[in-house]
């Protein structure tokens, strides 16, 4: 892309950009900018993100009593606090 813009700046350091060329005052001067951007620029990126999880990191359904105390055990010992788990049954499984 190429854009040609003037940029006007006076004595007190203001500016101002326009497209055509301006009028000016007597405390202001103006330059004739030739800009030469890629358009590759403007391209935004898109992200992708692929997850896989293989089947041999698939569990099993039931987490037994043994686990569950090694959780226990383990977050217990690097928080110092007492952690508790309880299962509770479904109701839909009473009936």
């Amino acid at each position: 892309m190429n854009i040609k813009h003037w940029l006007t700046i006076n004595e007190r350091g203001s500016a101002r950009m326009t497209k055509n060329k301006p009028a000016v005052d007597v405390d202001e001067i103006s330059i004739l900018l030739d800009i030469n951007v890629p358009d590759a620029l403007f391209d935004k990126p898109r992200l992708e993100a692929s997850i896989n999880i293989p089947e041999d990191a698939v569990g099993p359904d039931v987490i037994n009593s043994e686990v569950i105390e090694n959780v226990k055990d383990a977050i217990e010992q690097s928080t110092g606090l007492t952690f508790a788990i309880n299962v509770i049954k479904d109701e839909a499984e009473d009936k």
